[in-house]
């Protein structure tokens, strides 16, 4: 089950990095750590790779039949610079060359998904390539919103059924889908063999507890007891994974009250099944969780649930030790408050192991 940590874990690599080269330079008062990582900049790019001219171009020179009424920039990952056309068609522009295997990944793969599935993935009408060599695909636009937590808590008991039913169905079609075949299309295996979570104990010791009452450093040392004392409980049976099921990634139909479609499927992989259920459990918490279980698979996952709490946890804390070395003082005050809020909400001691 290691894997379900795979969201922190090269940030945890970086923050011990950060405390051996603040160590280093600690006499060196304002110096920043220039190795900052680029883990926490995967979508942070405002400044769009494509300018509206250069897709607006490319739109001329391969489909000069189509009117442009609105061409409008709506989103850039580490893969592919996005706009939306006239509310209608997406375009997504490959920013570097190894944007080229994940676009054929999900050429190939997609179109396999899609008759098993009740709601909308992109489905490629047309894969071309720019002038400077590098693929653009269009697709039909899906129309929604992120399905941020707010909408599921407005959702009555028998929506919030519907919406927990469809994403249980959305993930055992893709965590069923044959490994064999996906490996064909290039889909990387990604197996996390160490977690270096006494390393990162030893972080939280130095720059948190000074910050934490004495009972917040008891239940916080003993979430980090409980996940030494079950490091060898980390089997699982390798899957097909999305790998990125944030909640702009995930559409949802306020109106209808359902989920009409999931894109990004560019950090797709096959590993642990686990990490697409923990971006569900840190996404909209336990009541969505519980849920989830029924519909999902309640025997196999019940025993695991401890996991996903400690890999809550473990985002709080890094993402605090982030804003420490980023020097954000409001940032992480607020993170504090999450911290405290955790540690005294979650008993580690009624976790079921």
């Amino acid at each position: 089950m290691q894997c379900i940590y795979t969201i922190a874990q090269k940030s945890i690599k970086k923050l011990i990095k950060q405390n051996q080269l603040l160590l280093r330079f600690r006499q060196q008062k304002g110096r920043r750590d220039s190795h900052t990582s680029s883990s926490s900049n995967r979508h942070s790019s405002r400044e769009p790779t494509y300018k509206r001219a250069a897709v607006y171009s490319l739109i001329n020179e391969h489909f000069p039949e189509w009117s442009i009424r609105e061409l409008r920039f709506c989103g850039q990952g580490s893969s592919f610079c996005t706009y939306t056309l006239n509310q209608n068609y997406i375009i997504r522009c490959a920013r570097h060359q190894d944007s080229i295997r994940r676009l054929r990944w999900e050429e190939r793969l997609l179109p396999k998904l899609q008759p098993q599935l009740q709601i909308a993935i992109p489905q490629f009408q047309h894969v071309g390539y720019m002038s400077n060599g590098l693929p653009f695909c269009v697709y039909p636009m899906i129309s929604g919103e992120p399905f941020e937590e707010k909408y599921y808590h407005r959702l009555s008991e028998v929506q919030r059924e519907k919406v927990v039913q469809q994403v249980a169905d959305f993930l055992k079609v893709l965590h069923n889908f044959p490994v064999e075949e996906a490996i064909t299309y290039s889909i990387p295996f990604r197996e996390i063999t160490e977690y270096p979570v006494r390393d990162m104990l030893q972080f939280v010791r130095q720059k948190l507890h000074p910050k934490l009452s004495l009972v917040e450093q008891q239940q916080c040392q003993r979430w980090f007891d409980i996940y030494i004392n079950n490091e060898s409980d980390f089997s699982y049976q390798p899957s097909l994974v999305h790998g990125d099921l944030q909640p702009r990634h995930i559409l949802f139909n306020e109106e209808k009250g359902e989920i009409v479609g999931i894109i990004d499927f560019e950090d797709i992989r096959v590993s642990d099944p686990a990490h697409d259920l923990y971006y569900m459990h840190r996404n909209y918490g336990d009541d969505f969780w519980h849920r989830l279980l029924q519909h999902y698979s309640p025997h196999s996952l019940k025993h695991s649930q401890w996991k996903f709490y400690f890999s809550r946890l473990a985002d709080i804390i890094q993402r605090i030790l982030e804003e420490i070395d980023d020097r954000k003082p409001h940032y992480i005050e607020r993170r504090l408050e999450e911290l405290k809020e955790f540690l005294n909400g979650y008993n580690s001691d009624q976790i079921e192991l």
